[in-house]
């Protein structure tokens, strides 16, 4: 056929050259005699039936009989083998190359110098490292790393980093090629299992890397320059730019530091962000969370800036914006000359600046109420000792159950810190061990006795929250705990029983103000009231330690207990089975295929019939899901509210059963609880709007009168709504259309409290603050246009409705006003009107 039959004329035709035609242009005679080409068949026809056996290796013996030249034999052979193409250990070419390797080591011949640029042609056409390395070692490659380097630099230019880098371990290229060479692409293209690979390999390349990527964390380095400049010149392709900035690259740093085990104040300006990060986080803890007690505050910046005098100045610049007699005060402590000083705490002395109103820690600790440690002070007790090491284990051994928790300092900057307290808890003491003390080789063998005794006894139930990760720690810091299990039988993470427990319908009494899974927000679920956390960003390793920091300690370890205790109580109580869900924790076991059966009975259980209601007593909650639906309802009266996508499932339900409410969900669900019936949710995943809205009207027989429309604020559920005259309209627009005193509009949220601070993405609270729906921003022309309770009025096409001679209905609380010919209100009108037919 004519090859100009098969493409159009305007197409370019590309002919590829046999890997035998290619090998003979570069030297290497691919033609074998006719007595070779009967021995390699008959060597195909053994290998598919015996394999690597006696008979092949037989076989192969009368090749290096009768052969004058096997180094090059031996690679026309390979190349004519059906697997050439992947030539992993098992193969027929990883055979012949495996023996030809034997042979040569016990001959002591060395191939041809014109073999081996052939032979490596033949290793990077296939895809077996173990191949190319072992192609490598037998025909003595390192020899031509001249001829090998182009290749390799080739590769790079075509985005073939793996490859290249396989070849660079192989051939051990670390001089020629750097590593930043190698693996910056990879990093581009965020193949982070490549990464390590190669470094695996080559570990004496871990530091030059992270030099490299150190360098590109300085602040005042421009990192998407440099790196667009580089994918433009080296043409690299699938670039994640999302990786392209300081955060993840520094990330990948701090893991390959940790991976390496490198230490991290080694990447200087790495150290210098994590600082300035952990400051934002402490300012913000203290002034605005109010976390923080005076003197944990004060050990903890002494502690950061200790060795870190740039980052001092920049502290000093973040701590103005919020209290300035404090600025003053840490610039004096670091000895800032007033010429480097911020202009307004220059000229100035601590005298002059005025005292604060109020001071928030004290304030704090006097509203809030917190749980307590049940014990007297004299069951907490210090080992600091082998003697009394000693005594604790010979205690535990007759407990049947113990909680653990561990302290450290927080790493702010950048070393990174080790555990500085163990906490082990009983039912009667709580013991605290000065890790500080006894993480020293003479105490070896009172932690192997430790770990025999207490961790690696199944028989002891040991309890924690967050466990494994503490369990890391331990046996990370502690020298004689190095092979210690994190989990598994005997150690159960009441975060996850927490989980399991609900998910399988437990209900607890109260409700957690945060609605997050912190052991804070636990205690108080069970409780009714939260842990204190002053001490939680404390310097662990100051000695001695507070009187606060012991109580707080040995509180978060035997509250631990305390939980375990009643969870249990109210399992047996709600006739759950506490010891197999405990079982199937610690030895992570999935729930049950039958639960869902019961999910479905409990459903088909539930399907009552429910009495006329009229929507002025109706009350909804819906998920952030169906947030679309809000306005519907409200339209009719009734009362409507969204939960947060982040809240607990068993959080909302509480909050349902104490304002009296429906539950209206995107998917189905199970009522955590017997005070709750199931019928009580509406599961509304199925239909388009109208018909979810008709669904819970039919479902729960709400009554929707003409006198209810427009009796509620469709943007934030407020009923006292004014009915205005076309007189009164008149008069709000022409007030509306007035120009404002003030060039800044004035937006309004549902919430002022959101912080769009992105340090701050971290620990904020996912729940905080987002509980209720939250309304779009509205802007306003003259601000001065309010409600009588002070809302800014907001009005949709202001210039139609003041020459319409129309009425209309003004929320008093959020300033929205509605009327007739408002898009929302036809919109929500014409679906409304066409589920229900009002009489006239």
């Amino acid at each position: 056929m004519d090859i100009k039959q098969l493409v159009d004329k305007n197409q370019a035709i590309k002919i590829v050259p046999s890997i035998e035609e290619s090998l003979n242009n570069i030297g290497l005679n691919t033609d074998i005699d006719e007595r070779t080409l009967i021995w390699l068949n008959q060597l195909k026809l053994k290998w598919k039936t015996w394999k690597k056996s006696p008979a092949t290796d037989h076989h192969f013996d009368i090749f290096f009989q009768f052969i004058p030249d096997p180094y090059r034999v031996a690679l026309v052979c390979i190349i004519k083998c059906e697997e050439f193409k992947d030539s992993k250990p098992r193969t027929l070419p990883y055979y012949i190359l495996e023996t030809l390797s034997k042979w040569s080591q016990s001959s002591g011949l060395l191939p041809e110098e014109t073999l081996k640029l052939p032979a490596f042609q033949i290793a990077i056409q296939q895809r077996n490292i173990l191949f190319l390395n072992l192609l490598i070692k037998t025909y003595q490659l390192f020899t031509i790393k001249e001829k090998i380097l182009p290749v390799v630099k080739n590769m790079l230019k075509n985005d073939n980093c793996k490859q290249a880098s396989q070849i660079v371990v192989a051939m051990e290229l670390f001089d020629e090629i750097p590593v930043e060479d190698l693996l910056f692409p990879l990093i581009l293209q965020d193949k982070a299992n490549m990464i390590d690979e190669y470094l695996s390999e080559c570990p004496n390349q871990v530091r030059p890397l992270l030099l490299f990527l150190d360098n590109m964390l300085d602040k005042k380095f421009n990192i998407r320059d440099f790196t667009q400049k580089y994918i433009d010149e080296n043409k690299v392709c699938n670039v994640k730019y999302e990786k392209i900035h300081y955060k993840p690259l520094g990330k990948l740093v701090a893991r390959l530091c940790n991976k390496f085990n490198i230490p991290i104040e080694t990447c200087e300006n790495l150290s210098k962000n994590r600082t300035r990060g952990g400051l934002r986080y402490l300012i913000h803890q203290k002034y605005v969370q109010h976390n923080v007690s005076s003197s944990v505050w004060d050990d903890l910046v002494k502690d950061s800036l200790r060795n870190n005098t740039e980052c001092a100045y920049e502290f000093i610049d973040m701590l103005i914006e919020y209290d300035i007699k404090e600025a003053l005060k840490w610039a004096t402590y670091f000895e800032i000359p007033e010429i480097s000083l911020p202009s307004a705490l220059r000229n100035i002395s601590i005298e002059e600046v005025p005292a604060e109103e109020e001071n928030w820690d004290k304030l704090d600790n006097i509203t809030q109420k917190y749980f307590k440690l049940p014990l007297p002070e004299s069951s907490i007790k210090i080992i600091d000792t082998g003697e009394t090491f000693y005594d604790l284990v010979s205690n535990l051994k007759n407990c049947s159950i113990v909680s653990i928790d561990c302290e450290w300092k927080p790493s702010f900057g950048a070393t990174q810190s080790q555990v500085a307290l163990i906490q082990i808890a009983s039912y009667d003491c709580i013991y605290l061990i000065d890790t500080l003390v006894l993480n020293n080789k003479q105490y070896s063998s009172f932690w192997y006795r430790f770990n025999k005794s207490l961790l690696d006894n199944a028989e002891i139930i040991k309890l924690g929250f967050g466990l494994e990760q503490d369990l890391k720690e331990i046996k990370s810091s502690i020298s004689g705990l190095s092979n210690i299990k994190v989990k598994g039988e005997g150690l159960l993470d009441l975060g996850l029983l927490w989980k399991r427990l609900i998910n399988l319908g437990l209900s607890l009494p109260s409700d957690s103000d945060s609605g997050g899974n912190s052991l804070s927000s636990l205690v108080q679920a069970c409780f009714g009231l939260p842990l204190e956390k002053a001490e939680q960003c404390s310097n662990w390793e100051l000695r001695p330690l507070r009187t606060t920091q012991l109580h707080y300690a040995a509180l978060d370890a035997f509250v631990l207990l305390e939980i375990y205790y009643y969870l249990q109580k109210l399992c047996v109580e709600q006739k759950i089975n506490f010891d197999d869900i405990c079982n199937d924790v610690m030895l992570e076991r999935k729930l049950k295929s039958v639960k869902r059966i019961t999910v479905a009975d409990r459903l088909q259980a539930c399907t009552l019939d429910f009495k006329p209601k009229p929507s002025k007593d109706v009350k909804l909650i819906v998920e952030h899901e169906l947030s679309h639906l809000l306005a519907y309802f409200r339209y009719c009266g009734i009362d409507t509210i969204v939960v947060s996508s982040s809240k607990l499932w068993h959080d909302t339900v509480n909050l349902a059963i104490l304002e009296n409410r429906f539950i209206l969900t995107a998917k189905l669900k199970c009522s955590p609880t017997a005070r709750f019936a199931q019928n009580l949710i509406l599961d509304l995943n199925q239909g388009n709007i109208k018909d979810q809205v008709q669904n819970t009207f039919s479902t729960y027989n709400i009554v929707v009168t003409r006198s209810d429309l427009l009796s509620r604020c469709l943007h934030c559920n407020f009923t006292e709504l004014k009915k205005l005259t076309s007189s009164e309209v008149i008069d709000i627009c022409n007030l509306y259309n007035m120009p404002s005193n003030t060039n800044t509009s004035n937006k309004r949220y549902a919430s002022d409290n959101e912080e769009e601070d992105p340090y701050y993405d971290n620990f904020l609270s996912d729940s905080d603050g987002d509980d209720i729906y939250l309304c779009q921003p509205v802007t306003t022309q003259n601000k001065s246009c309010v409600t009588s309770m002070g809302a800014t009025i907001d009005i949709s096409n202001v210039q139609k409705l003041s020459t319409s001679s129309k009425t209309a209905c003004l929320c008093e609380s959020c300033g929205k006003l509605f009327w007739d010919e408002d898009p929302l209100i036809i919109s929500v009108h014409e679906l409304i009107s066409s589920i229900i037919q009002f009489s006239d």
